[in-house]
């Protein structure tokens, strides 16, 4: 009897193969072992990633080629305060990723750029007459610290010093040693178009209807793109007869508008807009309190916020938007935007292909009175209202606890009036977040170049859009939405199962015409 099992054909090859499939893995396991403990001990690694690029981007070039175009008498110094040779700053590995980006501007430029180099250590007088300099977020004029990190762009009347950091983003505020991206490219170019035009637009930004913080991101995204920054109190505050742009940010409390008051803040708005060049932008988001004067005034301009109105209690419910396919959140609340892609909308947009992010949004409409174009536009009287971006057709409007409504909802809108000479605009984000650091940061997401596109359609000419930062290295996937993890986890668990039963049936097929 055991001579006979032994002697099976068949059972003889399954033991072999158990044999040699346990023979295989083990040797596997110890061979794994054997080369890491190896590879630990004699240090056998190999730089898997590949090497980024930081050249500058011939959308830098043409930038600046348009920029000094407009102004051909305009010239542009950048100082490094110290010498690109010994053992000095100039080698360490950052700032001199900086100071080749300035040599390769000046060697693309070189009768409208010069880069030079000063020893503040043995001469701190050759740059002493830049150690004032007036705050781009405040306008005070201030005494500052000049540094051999330091990097000082000077044009005709204007200088203005930067710490070596802000050429940088780190992974960590608190940490500047953690270096995570260059962001070089696109801080000397801003820097050089305000070098070349000192006489900048102001941006005005609200803060007297408890506007939440401004995100330092954003007043950064403002700078770059040429504006000086101011904050005011509208019912207060005269407005600067150079601002061209006012911005609320998810404000708290109502615009005032009642007889009661001397000046009414919509009326202030009004006659700003009634000029051509300016623009008003206001971000909202799901958790802004009712603000019925200022959606009043939103109204007026083609916008209308949706509410959801209990019957029962009479009480009104801001729209919450839901995508639960296009979010990066599993809550769906943090969504993919879908651009608009026909009529003026999508010239507006031209060429923006990243992905851009609304969180926490609420939703907007067409107010009541505006003709549908059939283009994403809507028109009354002299004013269009044009939608940006919307939400796609799975999503849903959440309110009160429960869907109320369902499809495509306005996150992005602007509003084009139209005057005698020129235009002005109202723009609303249905997010207060579409702005914060982690978005605006992004060498992934679009919302920077969506807002300095913006701005630019508005009149704000010459922006370093499509200037990304440049991450030095990154494994982090960062556009993944709720509906693809699904897909890849179903993909990746089955595909191994169906792959070894299909090989299975094939074997025992292969055995019984054996």
């Amino acid at each position: 009897m055991k001579k006979t099992f032994i002697r099976n054909r068949k059972v003889r090859y399954a033991s072999i193969t158990v044999v040699l499939t346990v023979l295989v893995i083990t040797v596997t396991v110890l061979a794994n072992a054997v080369f890491s403990t190896l590879a630990k001990r004699y240090t056998w690694y190999s730089y898997m990633i590949s090497e980024g690029s930081y050249d500058v981007t011939e959308d830098c070039y043409t930038l600046l080629g348009e920029a000094f175009a407009q102004v051909p008498s305009k010239e542009v110094e950048i100082i490094f305060c110290d010498l690109p040779n010994e053992k000095n700053a100039m080698e360490d590995s950052t700032l001199d990723y900086v100071y080749q980006t300035a040599l390769s501007l000046a060697a693309r430029y070189p009768e409208r750029i010069r880069v030079t180099c000063h020893d503040i250590w043995t001469n701190p007088t050759t740059v002493k007459q830049y150690n004032t300099m007036k705050d781009p977020f405040t306008g005070e004029t201030s005494e500052i610290s000049i540094k051999s990190t330091s990097v000082i762009l000077v044009g005709e009347d204007y200088h203005r010093v930067y710490s070596y950091q802000e050429f940088f983003v780190f992974s960590n505020d608190a940490d500047t040693s953690s270096v995570w991206a260059y962001n070089g490219e696109k801080k000397l170019a801003a820097g050089i178009l305000r070098a070349i035009n000192a006489d900048s637009q102001v941006v005005c930004l609200t803060n007297n209807h408890g506007e939440a913080f401004y995100d330092y991101e954003l007043l950064y995204l403002l700078d770059d793109a040429g504006y000086t920054i101011r904050y005011i109190d509208l019912h207060h505050e005269e407005i600067p007869e150079n601002c061209r742009l006012i911005i609320s940010y998810n404000p708290n409390s109502d615009l005032i508008a009642d007889a009661v008051s001397a000046k009414s803040e919509i009326e202030i708005l009004e006659t700003f807009l009634s000029k051509e060049g300016n623009s008003f932008l206001v971000m909202i988001e799901n958790g802004t309190p009712s603000l019925p004067n200022l959606e009043s005034f939103l109204e007026s301009w083609g916008v209308d916020c949706d509410y959801y109105t209990d019957r029962t209690t009479e009480r009104a419910y801001r729209y919450m938007v839901q995508d639960a396919a296009q979010s990066l959140t599993s809550d769906g609340y943090t969504i993919y935007g879908e651009a608009v892609g026909e009529g003026k909308s999508a010239t507006i947009l031209e060429g923006l292909e990243r992905p851009v992010v609304f969180k926490n949004a609420t939703a907007l409409s067409a107010a009541q009175g505006f003709v549908n174009n059939g283009d994403g536009s809507f028109t009354k009287e002299n004013r269009t209202l044009y939608s940006l971006y919307e939400s796609s057709d799975g999503s849903s409007c959440w309110a009160n606890g429960k869907v109320v409504d369902g499809g495509n909802a306005m996150l992005m809108t602007l509003t084009e009036q139209t005057l005698t000479n020129g235009s002005s605009h109202v723009g609303v984000i249905a997010s207060s977040d579409f702005s914060e650091k982690t978005f605006l940061q992004s060498a992934v997401y679009g919302n920077t170049d969506t807002l300095l596109r913006t701005l630019d359609h508005v009149g704000k000419d010459l922006v370093p859009e499509g200037l990304t930062i440049k991450p030095f290295s990154s494994t982090e996937i960062s556009t993944i939405t709720t509906s693809q993890m699904l897909r890849w986890t179903l993909v990746l668990s089955l595909t191994p199962a169906v792959v070894i039963t299909l090989l299975g049936i094939g074997i025992l097929v292969k055995r019984r015409r054996a």
